[in-house]
């Protein structure tokens, strides 16, 4: 079965970060539905074009000229992430669209919410939440019962088993893994290739086999 509650773009994209995940995203956008146009990037910190020839439209507080277009944000680190989207939703950017490969295929169960980006190679299998803002990155696998809340990570090659639950905010490094059943707090992060076998406070950042604490991020 395939989930039916998606919106299909068929309205033009702008999107906000002109970095390598930004323009990865974009790449994904038009091989699914070029029909539907991508006007180009937002971005405080480059102008110009990107190295594709995609059109970099002006920084974040000219979101208002493009208001009736969708906005998808490829930021990739959560806290940034969400302090831009307060940022435009208080200058008048409401609509928000995701992106998802075209190879994804999505079991009726699942569920997402606004704003997600899904690469390529991602897998999900059955009965998954994912909340708004989030980003699965290339190649990353979610299992069955799993409940990500907004505004999450997940990179490249990450594997997550069943019933597993990750809060608001929490970044899931490349190559790692976390067991079944395992909580992940509010804005943790796990490092690069960790073995998460027991439950992260949040906030913490954890590293290793078996992941242990080596400090604190800023409270979510």
């Amino acid at each position: 079965m395939t989930n039916t509650n998606l919106r299909v773009m068929r309205e033009p994209l702008v999107i906000v970060g002109a970095g390598g995940h930004g323009r990865e995203t974009a790449h994904v956008h038009l091989l699914s539905d070029p029909a539907s146009g991508f006007l180009g990037f937002l971005d405080d910190r480059a102008s110009g074009v990107t190295p594709e020839g995609w059109p970099i439209l002006g920084v974040l507080d000219e979101a208002a000229t493009y208001r009736k277009a969708m906005f998808l944000l490829a930021i990739n680190d959560p806290r940034a992430r969400r302090s831009t989207a307060a940022r435009l939703e208080c200058s008048g950017v409401s609509r928000w669209g995701s992106v998802l490969h075209p190879e994804l295929r999505l079991h009726a169960s699942v569920r997402l919410d606004v704003g997600c980006s899904i690469l390529g190679g991602v897998q999900l299998t059955t009965n998954i939440r994912v909340g708004a803002h989030c980003i699965l990155n290339r190649g990353s696998q979610i299992g069955h019962d799993c409940t990500l809340g907004s505004f999450c990570s997940v990179n490249p090659g990450a594997l997550i088993a069943g019933q597993v639950t990750i809060g608001d905010g929490c970044e899931v490094g490349s190559g790692s893994t976390t067991r079944q059943g395992t909580v992940l707090g509010r804005g943790a992060t796990i490092g690069m290739g960790a073995v998460v076998v027991k439950p992260v406070e949040p906030d913490s950042v954890v590293v290793g086999n078996p992941a242990r604490p080596i400090r604190y991020n800023p409270t979510w």
